[in-house]
């Protein structure tokens, strides 16, 4: 695999040893895999697994028929074995919303594991330990909790447990995923786009889904939201689309981030940044000029590509409109920027690959992205020459042999 990545960074080649004592991510839909358990102290509130965005995870409320019930709900870990572990670290993210109670985390070493928390076992709340979700007025991103060091907990029979309670009159809505206990901190590795993105999964996923990397690029374009895509050289798997909403970039711009590879409705993307720094500004992101049909395929994917195509539906509805160069249709639509075509017309168009609603559409950023190719007959009269022909780039020579007036209009 390819090796290189396209910015000023220095990369350390480190030897360590990885050591998972717990993992509990809900992708298997189950709440009670692997040895979960649940304890309702309270009424009939319980957690549930549920999934939204690609996402699957555990979720708690106390939010039923329209009022807020009574409730006191843990979610308990099964025994975890740290006996022989150096530091073992807890991670796990969460996202709450609605005014109301904090969870609370709990580690005991001495639960039975079956019996009411509340009446058996030493409980230790380290809910402190942990960073949390604390915007209750809108479903943000995932808050990870940071590193929380169970050393002083190590035993044969180590538990953690996540309390939720809920009152008459208030509940928040808690969700978790992504619970692991490791040895030492989850080492974070430096990972070009191009080993990011290539895969052999037949559902285009990731090789490093779920994990969080060391990566970079060159901004190819951005959303007025923010969020933007990342260019790292050339060719296939080169480009990806990265979720933001705390950083400001602009296209051009050379940078190193640290993120979460994540995979959304089938698109690869990069999200929950936890750092990022810009290198340097106005650069070129290389452009991969490619047929219509090629763009489609899954190596493309958030990729920044130059197509030249003939208008074939000028109008395939939500803002969208089709070019085909022979090999096959491919989608333009207006995400970043809109345009108004012309059926039959010939275009050459440049933008960023995505995969949204089940299919490819290339976005073009702006109208310089859009183009359309001029061509004349050469030797319409022996007396006049046109060159190049057709007109690629800004430049159009045309010499002519006797005394003339010549108009040159813009199809526009």
């Amino acid at each position: 695999m390819k090796k290189v990545l396209f910015f000023a960074l220095i990369i350390m080649n480190c030897k360590f040893s990885f050591s998972q004592y717990l993992l509990k991510d809900f992708d298997d839909l189950s709440l009670n895999s692997g040895g979960w358990t649940t304890q309702i102290i309270i009424d009939t509130t319980n957690w549930f697994v549920d999934s939204f965005g690609g996402d699957d995870f555990v979720k708690a409320t106390n939010y039923s028929n329209g009022s807020n019930i009574p409730a006191d709900t843990w979610l308990i870990s099964p025994a975890v074995d740290l006996s022989t572990s150096n530091q073992p670290i807890l991670n796990f993210e969460t996202i709450m919303k609605w005014a109301g109670d904090a969870l609370v985390l709990y580690v005991s070493t001495d639960y039975d594991g079956f019996s009411n928390p509340n009446q058996q076992g030493t409980w230790a709340d380290i809910t402190t330990m942990a960073t949390w979700d604390v915007d209750n007025t809108t479903w943000g991103n995932w808050t990870p909790s940071g590193d929380v060091d169970l050393s002083v907990y190590k035993s044969t029979n180590t538990y953690i447990a996540f309390e939720y309670i809920g009152t008459s009159s208030s509940g928040s809505t808690w969700e978790i995923d992504n619970i692991a206990i490791v040895e030492g901190s989850s080492p974070v590795q430096t990972i070009s786009l191009y080993d990011i993105q290539q895969t052999n999964d037949p559902s285009g996923i990731s090789p490093y889904y779920g994990q969080q990397v060391n990566t970079g690029g060159i901004v190819s374009a951005v959303n007025s939201d923010s969020t933007f895509f990342l260019s790292s050289g050339s060719g296939p798997w080169s480009g990806i689309y990265v979720y933001n909403t705390n950083y400001l970039v602009n296209v051009g711009d050379s940078i190193i981030l640290q993120a979460e590879v994540e995979e959304f409705y089938n698109l690869t993307e990069l999200k929950n940044i936890s750092s990022l720094q810009i290198i340097s500004s106005n650069n070129n992101p290389i452009v991969n000029y490619c047929t219509t049909e090629v763009v489609n395929y899954e190596e493309f994917e958030g990729c920044f590509i130059a197509v030249s195509g003939v208008c074939v539906n000028d109008n395939s509805g939500f803002g969208e409109w089709i070019v085909n160069d022979g090999s096959g249709d491919l989608s333009i639509d207006d995400l970043l920027y809109s345009y108004s075509p012309v059926l039959n017309y010939s275009y050459n168009i440049t933008g960023v690959s995505t995969y949204s609603y089940g299919a490819v559409k290339l976005l073009p950023r702006n109208s310089s992205d859009i183009s359309i190719p001029f061509s004349i007959e050469n030797g319409i009269s022996s007396s006049l020459i046109c060159s190049p022909n057709p007109l690629c780039g800004d430049y159009l020579n045309v010499s002519v042999e006797i005394n003339s007036k010549l108009l040159i209009i813009d199809i526009n």
